[in-house]
């Protein structure tokens, strides 16, 4: 509470704008430090790592919550949140343009099991500018056995002009062939 309430007396823009490390964004309180991370990572005034940074905590902070680590934080504040950071890594699938970093929100995505940003992802994996993405994409989809969606992409994606990336729709491939009976995980299980 004591942070929320020195948030007034320091502006969120002086948190958004500052060259906070990772530890020192970990340091704030939840809802602080998602608000912080959310609009370093759309605002697009920093650097590529600190929104990798920014993009690693709020995808820790998504397990946090579902951990409910929190406990002073409300049901409602709670699903807002989860929201929130769902949003964000919807946005960045979109709007992001390093390719580091943007191959890591897929990798986040389905560390996390956010099975609702899998057509998304599948948007990703087929219009990806950059070829790391488009890999990254396709490997998550099929390590998060997204099989519905793979039969119907990858036909498209052994096509990609990159050899990395028709390597990884056979990798997915060749996985959905093993794990078709196998429709459920546990994303952490195996990170």
């Amino acid at each position: 509470m004591t942070q929320e309430l020195s948030l007034n007396a320091r502006s969120l823009d002086d948190l958004i704008n500052s060259n906070l490390t990772e530890n020192k964004l970990n340091d704030l309180y939840p809802k602080i430090r998602l608000a912080v991370c959310v609009e370093k990572i759309k605002n697009g005034k920093n650097s590529e790592s600190q929104r990798w940074d920014c993009l690693i905590i709020i995808s820790e902070l998504y397990v946090k919550l579902k951990e409910k680590q929190f406990p002073e934080i409300s049901s409602e504040e709670f699903k807002e949140m989860l929201a929130e950071i769902e949003s964000t890594l919807k946005w960045m699938i979109y709007h992001e343009k390093n390719c580091v970093v943007h191959h890591e929100v897929a990798y986040q995505i389905a560390a996390r099991n956010m099975v609702n940003l899998i057509p998304d992802m599948v948007y990703a994996a087929l219009k990806s500018e950059s070829i790391v993405s488009r890999h990254e994409f396709t490997e998550c989809l099929g390590v998060m056995k997204a099989f519905e969606e793979l039969q119907e992409i990858i036909p498209l994606i052994i096509q990609d002009a990159d050899p990395d990336v028709r390597q990884t729709a056979e990798f997915a491939k060749d996985r959905m062939k093993r794990y078709v009976n196998e429709k459920t995980w546990s994303a952490l299980d195996i990170v």
